[in-house]
Formats: structure tokens, sequence, C-alpha cells
């Protein structure tokens, strides 16, 4: 039997029960298209503030971005080790103009550094495959909008401590361990993402804060759709490090359907999350499963067939 459980307030800040079939294709365009207006403003924003910005054409991998500006990749490029594109400047704003981007197993697509905050990545329906992580932002501030980072060996997006970057319209899949991946940092949002088929995780949070996850779709994950935990070997297993907290993280208004063996799991250094207006449906052991303190964590509005433990979850 199928548990959905309506709350009267939820509706007026959480938006619908999550949609089902044709209706996957048209959720959230309102919203992207609200969020892609600002995304284009805060590029002009970026090139009037620039000062003596660059204006320059990429045509090779190996290409470090040292000066803000603008950055057009004018082909598609190939790497033959290490990173594709590295952009060591605040304020540069990188389009890659819907060309192709491919690596041979090692480095990154396109690396954000820590000196690259208030950056903008802008795919053009991108593909960057091939590397051992397509996009890492180690920065802050960082923009990203309608790239696809795909079939890399181990990542798709790595939000590697940085701190209120936005992700939008995206997919992360097909990829060796994880589709996107929060590490540390606090404030970010992946917007708009799909991150299915990745050889552990759809999306992990790892040591996040206030990150928010909305209007997404990870699905047929090898471990989880969802993960909010420390542990690369699956839920429940040890942390290497130091123990990493997942808090006041907001997941909403997305799918994690017939992964294995788990939907939308919580791990139990996860504490005052809240999961909402999700399906999860068809996976192979739980499509709920919270290993935290219960309580400690707000499900609620939920579409699923399996919880664990049902009494957490509502």
């Amino acid at each position: 039997m199928i548990s959905i459980c309506t709350v009267s307030l939820r509706d007026r800040f959480w938006g619908k029960q999550p949609e089902s079939g044709s209706a996957r294709g048209t959720r959230g365009a309102a919203r992207l298209h609200r969020l892609r207006l600002i995304l284009e403003v805060s590029a002009i924003a970026i090139v009037a503030g620039a000062g003596s910005a660059m204006a320059a054409d990429l045509g090779a991998c190996g290409t470090i971005i040292s000066k803000p500006g603008f950055y057009q990749v004018t082909q598609d490029l190939s790497a033959s080790g290490g990173d594709c594109i590295d952009v060591n400047s605040a304020r540069a704003i990188l389009f890659l103009n819907g060309h192709q981007l491919s690596g041979n197993g090692r480095g990154t697509g396109i690396k954000f550094s820590a000196r690259a905050a208030h950056s903008f990545l802008e795919g053009g329906n991108a593909n960057i495959s091939g590397f051992a992580i397509g996009v890492e932002d180690a920065a802050s501030n960082v923009h990203g909008d309608n790239f696809n980072a795909n079939g890399n060996t181990t990542g798709g997006l790595l939000v590697n401590g940085a701190q209120n970057s936005t992700f939008s319209n995206f997919q992360a899949s097909n990829n060796g361990s994880y589709g996107v991946h929060f590490l540390m940092g606090s404030g970010s949002v992946a917007e708009s993402a799909q991150a299915s088929n990745n050889g552990s995780y759809g999306v992990w949070l790892d040591g996040a804060r206030n990150v928010r996850i909305d209007n997404f779709d990870t699905e047929t994950n090898a471990t989880a759709g969802v993960y909010l935990g420390c542990a690369s070997g699956g839920p429940g297993g040890s942390c290497t490090g130091a123990r990493r907290v997942n808090s006041a993280n907001q997941i909403f208004d997305g799918f994690a359907d017939g992964n294995g063996p788990y939907g939308i799991v919580l791990d139990s250094n996860a504490s005052a999350n809240i999961i909402t207006s999700v399906e999860s449906m068809n996976n192979k052991s739980a499509d709920m499963l919270d290993l935290g303190k219960c309580g400690a964590s707000s499900w609620f509005g939920n579409a699923f067939a399996t919880a664990n433990p049902s009494g957490c979850i509502y």
C-alpha cells in the first residue's frame, strides 16, 4: 500500500505533490525561466564590474583563465591528460557554446579554483565527459547552467567546499561514482538536475549545510538516488577522517525511483533536514531510510511505498 501524506500548510510553502508520467518533462519550467533570467543578469553584472576584462576564444584544452572577462569555446576540445579548462580568476564568464569536452579518464573538465568566486559557466547544452570529474567548483558564488557532465570516471559535478553557488538545468548521469557531490560547504543549490545511472549516488551531500536540491530526477543509481552522509561505501558505513554533519538541507520537488537499494537516505550524521514533495518508488530495499535519531529531520508530503523506520517518515 502506498502512503501519501498531505499536510495542509505544506502546499503554501512547498508546492504540490510530486508529478508523474508526462508531467516530468514540464515541471519547474516557470521557476527555471526565472532562474535563467537571474543568471543572465548576473553575467552582465560580472562584465560591467570587471574593469579591464579580457575577451578571448578558447580552442584547446590546457587553458588557464587568470583574468576576469568573457571566454568562449570555439570548437570541440580533447584533453590528453589533466584538466581541460581551469578558471583561476574571479568574475570570469565561460561559455562552452554547446561543444564537446572530452578527457582520457583523468583530470577535470572545468575547474573553478578557490580564486574564481563570482564566476559563471554557461554550457549551451555542452557535453563534458571522459574526465575523472566533469565540473568542480572550489570557489564561492559560482553560477553554472545548461551543461551535461555525463560519463566521467568518478563524478559529474563536485561542489568542493564552496559557499552559495548555484547550478541549474544540467545532467550528471552515467558517472563512475556519483552524479553530484556537495562536499562540505553551505548555502549552495542544485536545481533542475538529472542524476541517473551513476555507480553509487545520484546526489550526495557530505558534510553539507543549508544546501537546496530542488526539481531533481535521480533514478537507477547503484546505491541511492539521494544520500546525506559521509560514507563512500554506503549508508551506515564508516567515514574517513573527521565526522561530517549534514544539517539544515532542503530536498524537495523531485524523483528518486528505481535505485538500488535506496531511494533517499539520511545517515546517522544527518539532522534538521527537510525532505518533502518527493516521489520515491520501486527502490530495492527502502524508498526512504533514516538512520539518524528519529525526529531529527523532517519527512512530509512525500510519495513512497516502503520506509524505515516507518515511525519517523510521514
